[in-house]
C-alpha cells in the first residue's frame, strides 16, 4: 500500500477515534450534569414536602374570604350549667403525644417576622401542671356592695333584659363581695384568653418550655389585641393538640383528653364546673371561620362549649393582679403587666387602634384617664358583650374588681352600655372609700 494512502487511512482513524472520544466526553458530562439536576430537583421537592407538612392546615373543602374582626363564635342561647367531669389529673401514659402532635402551622404574621417556635423540653413532654392555688380566697358577702349591684342592674333594666347578665364585684382591700346571677355559667368571648394565660405561665414555671421569650409576641396578640390567631397557637401549643379534620372515636378520646388539660387545671383548684377548651373563631392561618373537623367534634356535647362565672374571672384577676399568688409572685406581675390598658383618649381613639379595643364600647371608656389605672380581658361577639376589670382609683383609695358578662346580642349591639355600668360603679366604689 502506498505510504500516502496509508497515511491517509490513519489519519481518518485517529480523526474517528478523536470524534468518538469527544462524544464519549460530552456524553460523560451530560449524564453528570443530568445527575446533578436530579439530585437538586430531589432536594428541594424534599424540602418544599417539609415546608409543607409543616404549615399543616385542614384545607376546608368550602373557600372563605378572611375577616380582619377578631371576635369570638357564637355562644349558646342559654347557660349551660353542669357538673364537672371528673378526670384524672395526668393523662393516661399509654398516650403517644407525638402521634397526636404535628408541627405546629404558624400565623402569617409570625412566618412574616420569622418568629421562632416554642419547643418544650424533651425530658418533659408528657407532663402536665395543676394551678398553685387549691382554694378560692375568702370573700365576705357585703350589703353596701350589693346595693351597687343592684343599682346596676336597675340601670341595665332600662334598656334591655338583665335575665343574660351576670356581675360579680369585689372591693379588693377588704375582701368583701356582691353579685348577681354570677353562679351562672356563659359564654364568655374572649375573655378566657386569660384563662389560657395563666396555664401557659404555670408550664413557663415548671420548666416544660425551653426559652420564654419566644411565647411573648403571641401573648401580645392574645392579651393586647385579642387576636384569635395568636389565641388559638397558644392553646395548640399549651395542651399538644391541633386543629385536625375529624377524627375516629379512639383518636378523638385521646386528642380530647389532651384539650381538657386546661379544664383540670382549673377544675381541681376550686374553679367549678369550668369550661375553656374551646377556640375563639375565625381564625384564618388554618382556614377555620367556624368550628371544623376536631373542633366541631368537640362541640358535639354542648358541655365543652366554653363556659365560665363572672365568679371565676373576677377571682382569677384577683389572683393575678392584686394578690399576685397566680403561678408565682413573679409570673402574675408579667401576667398583669399583659392586662394593663392604657386609658389616654389618644390611644384607644386612634383610628390605628386594633380592630378589637379593649377600652373603646368597654369599661375603661367611661373611667378617667388621669386618675385610673386599669388592668383588663374584654370579650365581644355579635350575640355576647363580656368584661373582667381591676380598677384602681387615685392614690389607691379603691381598688375593685368588675366583672360583667351579657350573653345576648342586645348587649352585644348597645355600644354604651358597659361604660355607663362601668361608670356608676366607679362613682359609688370612689365615694365609698372616701368615707
Amino acid at each position: 500500500m502506498p505510504k500516502r494512502r496509508k497515511s491517509h487511512i490513519l489519519s481518518n482513524q485517529f480523526s474517528k477515534l478523536s470524534l468518538a472520544s469527544k462524544v464519549n466526553h460530552l456524553a460523560l458530562r451530560f449524564t453528570i450534569v443530568s445527575v446533578l439536576i436530579a439530585i437538586v430537583i430531589t432536594k428541594y421537592m424534599a424540602e418544599q414536602f417539609v415546608k409543607s407538612s409543616a404549615q399543616y392546615s385542614l384545607n376546608l373543602s368550602r373557600s372563605t374570604s378572611r375577616s380582619s374582626v377578631h371576635v369570638a363564635v357564637k355562644s349558646p342561647t342559654a347557660p349551660l350549667p353542669t357538673p364537672a367531669v371528673k378526670v384524672a389529673a395526668k393523662s393516661p401514659s399509654r398516650q403517644n403525644p407525638k402521634s397526636l402532635t404535628p408541627p405546629p402551622p404558624v400565623p402569617d404574621w409570625a412566618v412574616a417576622k420569622s418568629l421562632p417556635i416554642p419547643s418544650r423540653q424533651p425530658e418533659k413532654q408528657d407532663l402536665e401542671v395543676v394551678y398553685n392555688l387549691k382554694k378560692p380566697p375568702n370573700f365576705k358577702h357585703s350589703q353596701q356592695l350589693q346595693a351597687i349591684v343592684n343599682d346596676v342592674v336597675e340601670l341595665a333594666s332600662d334598656q334591655m333584659s338583665t335575665k343574660p347578665l351576670s356581675i360579680t364585684l369585689i372591693d379588693a382591700k377588704t375582701g368583701e363581695t356582691a353579685g348577681y346571677q354570677q353562679d351562672t355559667p356563659r359564654y364568655p368571648a374572649s375573655v378566657i384568653k386569660m384563662f389560657w394565660m395563666v396555664v401557659l405561665y404555670a408550664q413557663i414555671e415548671n420548666g416544660i418550655w425551653k426559652n420564654e421569650k419566644d411565647f411573648a409576641p403571641y401573648l401580645a396578640k392574645m392579651i393586647k389585641e385579642s387576636d384569635n390567631e395568636a389565641a388559638s397557637f397558644i392553646l395548640d401549643e399549651v395542651t399538644g393538640t391541633r386543629s385536625e379534620p375529624e377524627l375516629k372515636s379512639e383518636k378523638f378520646k385521646l386528642w380530647k383528653n389532651k384539650r381538657q388539660q386546661v379544664n383540670r387545671f382549673f377544675r381541681q383548684a376550686g374553679y367549678k364546673n369550668i369550661s375553656i377548651i374551646q377556640k375563639t373563631f375565625p381564625i384564618d392561618y388554618i382556614n377555620l371561620p367556624e368550628p371544623e373537623g376536631s373542633e366541631s367534634q368537640l362541640l358535639e356535647n354542648p358541655e365543652n362549649w366554653n363556659r365560665i362565672t363572672t365568679q371565676h374571672a373576677a377571682r382569677l384577676l384577683y389572683e393575678i393582679c392584686y394578690a399576685g399568688q397566680a403561678v408565682s409572685v413573679q409570673a402574675s406581675k408579667k401576667m398583669c403587666r399583659w392586662l394593663k390598658r392604657d386609658l389616654n383618649p389618644k390611644a384607644w381613639r386612634s383610628p390605628d387602634s386594633y380592630d378589637f379595643n379593649p377600652v373603646r364600647t368597654f369599661f375603661g371608656e367611661s373611667l378617667p384617664h388621669t386618675r385610673v389605672r386599669l388592668h383588663s380581658k374584654a370579650g365581644w361577639t355579635s350575640s355576647s358583650r363580656a368584661e373582667a376589670a381591676m380598677v384602681a382609683t387615685e392614690n389607691n383609695k379603691a381598688t375593685y374588681i368588675l366583672a360583667i358578662f351579657a350573653q345576648d346580642s342586645a348587649y352585644a349591639d348597645e355600644v354604651d352600655i358597659f361604660p355607663k355600668m362601668s361608670r356608676l360603679v366607679y362613682n359609688r366604689m370612689n365615694s365609698r372609700s372616701s368615707k
